[in-house]
């Protein structure tokens, strides 16, 4: 039985830290494979200031390149409409059926997992691996995952130190003309400078 990681987003743009979580996510599962899945509307975020959906899958693309065992699915953005995680699942459950699923995210998205469309179908799906960023939040991710084992689902929990990254950030400074090499993999500042994106 092969272990695939799920891992979605908006990814706008996809940054260091997406990196680390991605990472640390591998070095807890031991997946054969981990996919990247780039939203085409996310459902828990505002999308005004979202980039294309060819620019961020690109993004996506140039940051994992040369990772083994690590891809890039298009099958939010083909499939249009709201992002829901379980449609996502689904997907990738009928075409390996025999597969063992686990949905990556951070802590706040954990954190609100019960308030998710269908999220107790999620939990049949996969195992939910939550990385605790904030040894604040510790208490709210203790009582997701009772919530989420309560109901019959599957917790992983992973532990590393957050960088101070965040897509937001990221956004602000390009907006100002401030440098973000040290916040995103160099092939993706390339691609944002060649392509101006964000830029007000």
């Amino acid at each position: 039985m092969n272990k695939t990681v799920i891992f979605g987003g908006t990814f706008n743009p996809f940054h260091l830290g997406h990196l680390k979580l991605m990472d640390e996510v591998i070095l807890t599962v031991s997946p054969d494979r981990l996919i990247v899945v780039p939203a085409h509307i996310p459902p828990h975020k505002q999308s005004e200031e979202l980039m294309s959906d060819s620019d961020r899958l690109e993004m996506c693309r140039l940051a994992v390149f040369g990772r083994p065992g690590v891809e890039v699915s298009d099958f939010e953005i083909l499939k249009g409409g709201k992002s829901y995680t379980v449609y996502t699942l689904e997907h990738f459950h009928k075409i390996n059926p025999e597969d063992e699923l686990y949905l990556a995210m951070g802590s706040d998205m954990f954190i609100s997992f019960h308030k998710w469309y269908c999220s107790e179908r999620i939990a049949e799906l996969a195992t939910i691996v939550c990385n605790c960023r904030d040894e604040a939040d510790r208490k709210r991710i203790s009582e997701a995952k009772s919530r989420i084992e309560n109901s019959g689902g599957r917790c992983l929990l992973t532990e590393c130190t957050p960088l101070v990254c965040s897509s937001t950030d990221i956004r602000r400074r390009l907006s100002e003309n401030k440098l973000i090499d040290s916040l995103v993999p160099a092939a993706v500042a390339e691609y944002i400078e060649r392509k101006g994106l964000y830029r007000d």
